[in-house]
């Protein structure tokens, strides 16, 4: 329909209508106020307002005044911002706060009138140019709103649930609503009717006909509080509701504006609506002039009878309503609500067809019509009582008597459920169109018809350089002819595609999309169009590059990680059996690099890592690879070396001589020289079943052969040292079964005095080896201490000797014996060694006298303090302690003399030339000397001879140890060896 014959069948309805409605009857509405002690006043004129002389005015004011002076009250009014206002109700300050909106949440805080006082709703304002006719139009707008008003939060909830994309802007005030819109921050303004009836021509601007929150507004008082003054307000207002009092309506006449036009919406759907309005009311209102008029009429029957048909094969709802909102007439579609017809709806109001909150909405848009004479355009969604839900473009207008007064209301309400799905269809379709992704359809020549703002975008093409090309405008040359006619055949054959495509914006950048065409055919299977979408993916791109970085190489260095090196050997391997061609492997670490971590800091090690790297890619041929492994270490790996190894091991040295040049030279950190050195393990592989693991244990070893040759050279992998390594990691696993399957014992070498003969024994430890049979302590002792396992395996040996003692304790032969027993540095210095300690001879009722735990002087080497702590907490106890091996390590006298010691120990390195060094039979004689002077006993251990034993006796060495008195053997053996003791001379 085009907009003229729109227009003119909107002037149309507009006078068949206004011809006959003029001559019906009008009806006062009538409202409600309010008293006083005090009443909060905030801006919101014309209800409430300070004005410019700063006295309280506006409707409310009048009607409180009304109240007050019959029911002699005294007013006092307190200016106050509306959120000030009702804080001060809700804590009692204030009595009554006039112009309120009630709403759950407030109930919950305040009480209010049992009616509104003031009948309102909000219309949204527009310049007499601007198109916004319907609240589609918003769609899209800058729409300026009061913050912290129920008006502005419903309007935002009708956004939301018409999907438009509004944006609010926020005021403080309804004037600067409209402010917004004359200096052209905002399209639309939305106030109260009665501000915008007022206020809205000074500013320029008209009433777009868009009705919105129908509703009232009333009086409140603090919550229980002042029942009695809402009761008076409520007895008043009954009284101008009625009729009785007219002054409610002198004061609504004197605050009445100038009235704002109206205006039919746009759109096709409105139109069809308001032409349907026209003529149905136009059919309405002389079907009920003529019913007043039957008496002139020649052919009343057949007449009404013709009305009546056209009005009930109407099909939108037709109806009238009388002032209490009773349906006084309703064409048979609305009729049909009912199942019982006509008897069942004439005379009820709409809560028999709707819900509670429908009845409440469409009571406040009749009170519109009733009780203002507005002549009302609104959607209204209805809930039947069965659930369902329509939406009703309702147009709703007065009827009046012949005086003037309003008596009732007619109404059309046309349901559009069905076009506003389609309409939020429509435009989610649009929305998603316009979205981030980048759209664009093609017809079957792949020429493009339209683009969406995002596709311009990401291409640099605006859209309209866009239609009536192709996409092969993008080609960026990165994909061959194969590729696209890949992705024609799949369009063809699948109906879609989808991948990476590099294409180039208009600027000639390269940059990576991923591509989703899909096409779509006709009902006959032709092609008709192509819809695509295109994606940037430069920043996944770059971030699956970085984190490609982070995975294969140092972040550091930015050489090749343990990982990519890994990866690069086996390929290395591979390549070597299929060639023949042998390659090497050069393990690279810095020497003392730790030193210069720990005085200088991190920073600096780190820039001596990154002149590491430069120096060693100078080092290697472009085919070869450097990696850094991590901390210090490098690994440098050659490939395509001679198939003969010794001439593959002279290729690998010169690169590793050169290494050793080009690392030794001196590097500037931090504005100072530096020197370092490194120590580089070689490795050739050419065997192509040697794994990656291997070779990297084969330079590991390497390297630290020539750590230990005095670093700063290189050596070669020995097999030798493979061997040895295979062993102590065989050696271990074996100790660990041992200690878990019981095959460790003790065996016990006696210790003898010049006097008392067998005074005690030490215990040694044995392994008993399923297979081995008994394995020397030599042996497994320092792979014990280096991997750990000396802790439980000590604890072991500490309560087999402890049960070994309770075990003499019962024989008067051997109750007197004590028994030493060896404790290593790592054990001691564990953090429960001494709770141990305490917990085993507790458990096995051990005489702590009678045990002496053998130290080396090794111990003293490290925090002296806390091993002279350690020990007084167990000599308390009467445990005795021996310093083992004394004389072959470091002691400071100063902390000799203070270690609670009770015996010193000759080493048997000094016993064993005894007769013929004199240097050791000086020592010997010292350490006795020593040992007298600081009032401990001493004992020497490998005593093998009698003239050993008698040279030292000779210098006061009294109590032996050695195979002259017998061999370690198991605890049975001892009490023979003191018979055969007691029996020599």
């Amino acid at each position: 329909m085009s907009s003229r014959i729109f227009r003119w069948h909107c002037r149309w309805a507009g006078w068949l209508v206004g011809a006959f409605l003029c001559l019906l009857p009008v009806s006062a509405s009538t409202a409600a106020p309010a008293r006083e002690v005090r009443v909060g006043v905030y801006a919101n004129e014309p209800t409430v307002f300070m004005n410019q002389h700063g006295r309280p005015a506006g409707i409310f004011v009048d009607l409180l005044n009304l109240v007050a002076e019959r029911e002699r009250w005294s007013v006092r009014y307190v200016p106050c911002e509306l959120r000030a206002c009702l804080d001060d109700l809700h804590n009692g300050r204030l009595d009554l706060v006039p112009d309120v909106p009630r709403t759950t949440a407030r109930e919950a805080q305040f009480d209010f009138t049992a009616q509104p006082i003031v009948d309102t709703w909000s219309e949204v304002y527009r310049p007499p140019s601007s198109p916004i006719q319907s609240v589609l139009d918003l769609d899209g707008k800058r729409v300026a709103v009061q913050r912290g008003t129920v008006q502005k939060d419903h309007f935002m909830a009708l956004t939301r649930r018409y999907g438009l994309q509004v944006m609010v802007v926020e005021v403080d005030s309804p004037d600067q609503a409209f402010s917004a819109v004359g200096s052209k921050n905002a399209e639309a303004a939305i106030t109260s009717h009665l501000f915008g009836s007022a206020r809205a021509p000074g500013h320029g601007l008209v009433d777009s006909g868009i009705v919105l929150q129908p509703g009232g507004l009333y009086i409140a008082s603090g919550k229980d509080r002042n029942p009695d003054l809402l009761a008076a307000i409520d007895k008043r207002a009954a009284q101008w509701r009625d009729g009785s009092d007219a002054s409610y309506a002198q004061v609504m006449r004197s605050w009445a504006g100038r009235p704002s036009a109206g205006s039919v919406g746009r759109p096709v759907l409105w139109a069809v609506g308001a032409l349907l309005l026209a003529g149905a009311l136009g059919v309405l209102v002389v079907f009920v002039r003529r019913r007043r008029v039957r008496e002139r009429s020649r052919h009343p029957w057949a007449s009404g009878h013709k009305l009546r048909t056209i009005l009930d094969n109407v099909g939108a709802f037709i109806y009238i309503k009388d002032a209490e909102h009773r349906y006084q007439y309703a064409n048979q579609h609305m009729l049909a609500l009912l199942p019982d017809a006509a008897g069942g709806l004439i005379g009820q109001d709409d809560s028999a067809i709707f819900d509670e909150a429908t009845v409440r909405q469409l009571t406040a848009n009749d009170r519109l019509v009733l009780e203002r004479g507005e002549r009302i355009e609104v959607e209204e969604t209805n809930t039947f009582h069965d659930g369902s839900v329509r939406t009703y473009l309702s147009v709703k207008m007065p009827l009046r008597h012949s005086d003037g007064r309003i008596h009732a209301l007619c109404g059309i309400s046309t349901d559009i459920t069905d076009h506003r799905g389609v309409e939020e269809s429509l435009q989610i379709a649009a929305i998603v169109f316009e979205s981030f992704e980048g759209m664009v359809v093609t017809g079957p020549d792949q020429r493009i018809i339209q683009a969406n703002t995002s596709y311009a975008r990401l291409t640099g093409y605006p859209v309209e350089e866009l239609v009536g090309k192709t996409p092969a405008l993008l080609q960026s040359g990165r994909h061959d002819q194969t590729f696209y006619r890949t992705m024609q055949e799949t369009l063809q054959s699948v109906g879609s595609w989808q991948g990476e495509v590099w294409n180039r914006r208009k600027d000639g950048e390269v940059y990576p999309a991923w591509i989703t065409v899909t096409a779509v055919r006709s009902a006959q299977g032709a092609i008709t169009h192509y819809v695509g979408t295109q994606t940037d993916i430069s920043s996944r791109k770059a971030a699956e590059d970085e984190i490609r970085l982070l995975a294969f190489y140092d972040p550091l260095t930015g050489l090749p990680n343990r990982r990519l090196m890994a990866d690069r050997l086996q390929h290395s391997l591979a390549a070597s059996a299929r060639t023949g061609t042998g390659g090497a492997l050069l393990f690279v670490d810095m020497d003392n690099f730790k030193d210069l971590n720990d005085t200088q800091g991190h920073e600096i090690g780190d820039q001596l890592l990154c002149q590491v790297a430069a120096r060693l890619g100078g080092c290697v041929r472009n085919g070869d690879t450097v990696a850094r492994l991590g901390g210090d270490e490098f690994v440098l790996l050659l490939e395509g070396l001679s198939a003969l190894p010794h001439e593959a091991a002279s290729q690998a040295e010169m690169v590793g001589r050169k290494v050793l040049h080009a690392l030794g030279q001196s590097y500037q950190l931090g504005g100072h020289a530096h020197h370092s050195s490194c120590s580089i393990g070689v490795t050739l592989y050419a065997d192509p079943h040697t794994t990656v693991d291997e070779l990297l244990k084969r330079g590991d070893m390497a390297m630290y052969q020539a750590k230990g040759a005095g670093r700063n050279t290189l050596r070669f992998f020995d097999p030798r040292t493979q061997a040895a390594v295979t062993a102590r990691t065989a050696l271990e696993a074996g100790l660990r079964e041992a200690l878990r399957e019981g095959q460790f014992l003790l065996h016990y070498q006696p210790q003898i005095g010049q006097l008392e003969g067998l005074v005690g024994a030490e215990a040694l430890l044995r392994w008993e080896h399923p297979q081995r049979g008994l394995v020397s302590p030599a042996e497994f002792i320092p792979v014990a201490e280096a991997c750990g396992l000396i802790v439980p395996l000590g604890a072991w040996i500490l309560r087999a000797a402890c049960l070994q003692l309770v075990e003499w304790a019962r024989n008067p032969a051997s109750a007197h014996w004590t028994l030493a027993v060896n404790v290593s540095a790592l054990q001691f210095r564990h953090p429960h060694f001494v709770e141990d300690v305490v917990e085993v001879l507790k458990s096995t009722g051990a005489n702590p006298v009678r045990l002496k735990l053998e130290l080396t002087e090794s111990l003293l080497l490290d925090d002296v303090e806390d091993i002279i702590r350690r020990m007084t907490t167990l000599r308390a106890l009467g445990v005795r302690f021996s310093l083992d091996d004394f004389g072959t390590g470091y002691s400071s006298l100063s902390y000799l003399k203070r270690l609670p010691l009770d015996q010193l120990k000759i080493d048997q390195s000094f016993v064993r030339d005894l007769l013929t060094d004199p240097n050791d039979a000086a020592i010997a004689r010292t350490i006795v000397n020593l040992a007298h002077s600081l009032d401990l006993g001493v004992i020497a251990e490998g005593v093998e001879t009698p003239e050993q034993r008698d040279m030292l006796a000779s210098v006061g060495c009294l109590h032996w140890q050695g195979y002259l008195f017998g061999r370690p053997a198991p605890a049975s053996a001892l009490l023979r060896i003191a018979e055969q003791v007691a029996l020599q001379p």
